[in-house]
Formats: structure tokens, sequence, C-alpha cells
């Protein structure tokens, strides 16, 4: 199993690979967004209302950055879109760092998120392009890969910086996102499909939902609405997943004091990288048989459980060994999702149909510190962990529900997305 597990990684494009090495330098400068619960709280001295409000804030910046970053990679430059809007992102981190004790930080922390989001579609739409349905998840699943390959490290030196060093969370997370960016201009090309592309797929019959069309997005969506209905039952799994960034570091707070508790939450989302990196192989090799649809209903089993298992935890031994348990979740939304985009997504409009999944992902982050903070206000963590393991379960309800409708439309049942 070990071969298999290295060997399903082989013979992938190239261009994928060195997506790989990008990704992975990204998010070893992901320093901000994990502690900016405890920015706000520490530095700015936000109560949880405020931070709950900032934080729906910072999640507009998905919903109005997505979809705008997805229409102008469908019409013009994938590759020049994305370097454009990166460096943008670059520049308010830049800025934050000598303003961070400013209440006018907040307005560059979202700038920079909002630069970001809107380059996640255009990295999404490249990979879609350099793939066929039969490499997509080994494919997507490497990416990801090493996207946690630098998430294992980046926290870690963020919650050592982030006492005394505060300036440093946010121009470390801008070189390194710089060095990331250089690396795709200099040796990545342009992807955006061209007519032979499209022709291509025309002619193979087994890809006729990637054909190209001329009609608006949002009547292609009307026609084929399983793209929208799975991104709004994966919205209840992004609702749930915001809480790790707004309910966890409080309650880690609470228990282990400011000190101590950001120390903590940075290692938890370090073994967070460290667990995805060792699972996502071994995950990817057992479910890319089955249709993502399937692999989707079964992370949210998993986030119910690594979830509503934290209103128990009163030490910081279970807390980490749940780690365990959601990351699976994670990992196997995370590897599926773009699957699912691809190989329903017509590829004149790919970057519009992942910024539609991202803006509606992004909107259940966005509710979901606002709804969660007055829950929060009358009732415990503990309830509040539970509550959030519901609606994982129904998200994964959800899931099932699509797979049954889409194997009667198709009238077999689905393997193998193709």
């Amino acid at each position: 199993m070990r071969v298999r597990i290295i060997d399903q990684y082989y013979g992938l494009p190239h261009q994928i690979y060195l997506l790989f090495i990008a990704r992975t330098i990204t998010a070893m400068g992901a320093f901000v967004f994990p502690f900016l619960t405890m920015f706000l709280s520490s530095r700015l001295h936000y109560d949880e209302t405020q931070i709950a409000s900032y934080l729906l804030l910072m999640a507009f910046a998905t919903i109005l950055g997505a979809p705008l970053g997805g229409k102008l990679a469908d019409r013009f430059s994938r590759k020049r879109t994305y370097i454009t809007v990166m460096l943008l992102s670059d520049t308010c981190y830049l800025l934050a760092g000598f303003f961070c004790e400013s209440l006018g930080v907040v307005y560059l922390i979202w700038g920079g998120s909002f630069f970001m989001q809107m380059g996640m579609p255009i990295l999404s739409a490249m990979m879609m392009d350099l793939t066929t349905p039969m490499n997509r998840q080994e494919s997507f699943s490497l990416v990801y890969l090493g996207f946690n390959l630098g998430y294992a490290f980046g926290p870690l030196i963020a919650g050592l910086l982030f006492e005394d060093h505060t300036r440093w969370i946010f121009w470390g997370q801008a070189l390194l996102n710089l060095t990331a960016v250089s690396l795709i201009a200099f040796l990545v090309h342009d992807t955006r499909p061209d007519r032979a592309a499209a022709a291509e797929i025309a002619a193979d019959a087994s890809r006729h939902r990637e054909r190209a069309e001329n009609a608006s997005l949002l009547r292609l969506l009307i026609r084929n609405p399983l793209v929208l209905f799975a991104a709004a039952s994966a919205s209840l799994y992004a609702l749930s997943y915001s809480q790790l960034s707004y309910i966890l570091p409080l309650q880690m707070e609470e228990l282990f004091g400011i000190a101590s508790g950001s120390k903590y939450f940075g290692a938890i989302w370090s073994l967070n990288g460290a667990m995805v990196f060792i699972a996502t192989p071994v995950l990817v090799l057992i479910s890319k048989h089955r249709p993502p649809l399937f692999n989707l209903a079964m992370a949210g089993i998993f986030y119910c459980l690594g979830f509503g298992l934290y209103s128990w935890c009163k030490s910081l031994l279970p807390m980490y060994l749940l780690v365990v348990v959601w990351s699976c979740g994670e990992v196997t939304a995370a590897t599926n999702t773009g699957v699912l985009i691809a190989n329903y997504a017509p590829i004149s409009h790919r970057a519009r149909y992942q910024s539609i999944y991202d803006m509606i992902q992004g909107a259940g982050r966005a509710f979901g510190p606002l709804l969660m903070s007055p829950f929060l206000a009358r009732f415990s963590y503990a309830t509040s962990w539970r509550l959030i393991s519901l609606l994982c379960l129904t998200g994964a309800s959800l899931f099932f529900l699509l797979l049954r409708w889409e194997s009667r439309r198709q009238g077999r049942p689905l393997r193998r997305a193709v």
C-alpha cells in the first residue's frame, strides 16, 4: 500500500508540481488569519461581538473577491490576473506590519484578504485547465498536500512571533507569498483554454459536461444546479469550520490564558497541517474511486464527530487528539471539491463556477461567527460545539441526497468522477 500511495502522484502534469511548491511556500506564510481572533482581542481589545462582526466583514472579502476574480480569469490571462491580485495582497500586508498598533490596520488586513480571495478561484481554474478527469483527484490532492505541508510550520512560527514580534506576522506572510508568486510568474505558463482545448473536450463524449458554453453563468446554473446545491450544502461545513478560528481560540484563552493559549492554539494548526500531510495520500487512495458527492458527505461525518467532541474537552490532550478527526474531514472535503466543480463546469466558465462555490462557502464563514456570537453569549462553549456538530450532520445528509439525485439522473451508480 505504501508504494501505491506514492505512485499515485507520479506522472502528473509538471506544472502541477510547480503549483505544489508555490502553494507550500504560500501556506508556510499563513501567519495572519489563524491568529486574527487573538490579535483583535489582545492587541486591539475587541470584545466577542466586535470580533464576530469583523470576521463577518473578513468573510465578505471572499463573497466580493471570488466572483470578481473568477470573472476576470475567464476573460483575461489567468496568470497575469493572479499575479496582479497577489501583489496587491502582499502590499496590504506589508503596510499592515507598519501600522499594526493602529486601529486602521483592520482595513489593510481586509484589503489583503480581499485580493487574496480574488486569486483563489483563478488558481483553482488553472489546476482544472492542467488536468483531466483521470488525474484530477491526485493533482488537486497533491497541491492541497503542499498547502498543508507549509501550514504545518506557518502557524507554529507565527505563534512564537505573536507575543513579542507582532509586526512580523504581517511582514512574514507578505514576503513568503511574494516568493510563491515569483515562482508562478517565471515558471508556470498561462493556462486559459484556447479553441484547441475546447475542441478536444467537445470531441470527448465522456467530458460532455465540460464543453464550452455561450450561455450566461446564471442560465447554466439554472439548467444544471448541482454545483449550486453542493455549494449550499458545503456552506454548512464552512460555517462550522469557521468556529475553529472563533470559538476554539476563545475557549483555549479561557482555559490556559492568553500567553499559553496563543502557543497552544498555534500548535493545533501546526498539528492540523501535519495530520493533513499524512492523511491526504491515504484518504485519496481509499476514496478516489468513489463519487465526489459521496466523499463530501463522509467529510461531514468526520466534522460532526471532531467538532462535537470539543464540547467535552477540558484539557489540552483531547483537544489535540480531535484535530486528527476533523482534519480527516478537511482532507476529504478539500480533495473532492475541486474535482466536483471541474467535472461539472464548462471549460469556458471554470473560474466563475469555482468563484460561485467560493462565494457561497464564504457566506458560510461570514455568518458563522455572527450567528454563534449571540448563542455563545447565552450558552456555554460545550453547547455551541454540539450545535456545530448538528449542522455538520445536516450538511452530510444533504450531500447524500444530492448523490442519490445525481445517480437517478444518470441512470446508474456513479463511481470515479468522469
